[in-house]
């Protein structure tokens, strides 16, 4: 049977246990899914924030939950952006999957982040065997003056279909 939508789930680090999206700073993957819109993995932009600007970082696991097929070619981009002018999102792939920060305000080491705004944009990722995930770093940036929002924004993955 061949991988449809449902089968790519994503889920929150920071522990098998973590259910905190603030606290989704890699590490073990999590038991707790969340969805591909970005407000699922940020809080809204405060007051404090808005007047001073402010950059946070998540990293969230793709996982190809099919049972028997392979996900080939996958890759991961935003296929919706903020609303805010204020507000930019950027994604990065950690290849080694391990990494972890100590705080939301920390960036990772070692990944590249680009706004990839089209799926021919996309962050390639290779293929994602049955079972197994793909670590995206998730980092958005308020820039100094922006307004208190309850900023939005998704995620969507792609994988070729095969022979």
């Amino acid at each position: 049977m061949a991988i449809t939508p449902s089968d790519l789930l994503y889920f929150l680090t920071g522990g098998a246990a973590n259910a905190d999206p603030n606290l989704s700073l890699g590490g073990v993957t999590s038991n707790t899914q969340v969805g591909t819109s970005l407000h699922s993995l940020f809080d809204a932009v405060s007051s404090a924030e808005g007047a001073a600007g402010d950059t946070e970082y998540r990293a969230i696991d793709i996982k190809n939950n099919h049972g028997s097929e392979t996900m080939v070619a996958a890759g991961v981009y935003i296929s919706q952006e903020t609303v805010s002018v204020h507000t930019t999102v950027a994604l990065a792939y950690d290849s080694t999957g391990t990494q972890s920060v100590v705080n939301e305000s920390t960036a990772p080491t070692a990944v590249t982040f680009s706004t990839p705004l089209t799926k021919p944009a996309g962050i390639a990722l290779g293929n994602i065997a049955p079972g197994a995930t793909r670590r995206i770093w998730v980092r958005r940036t308020v820039t100094a003056g922006a307004v208190p929002a309850n900023d939005s924004g998704s995620l969507s993955a792609y994988w070729d279909t095969g022979p």
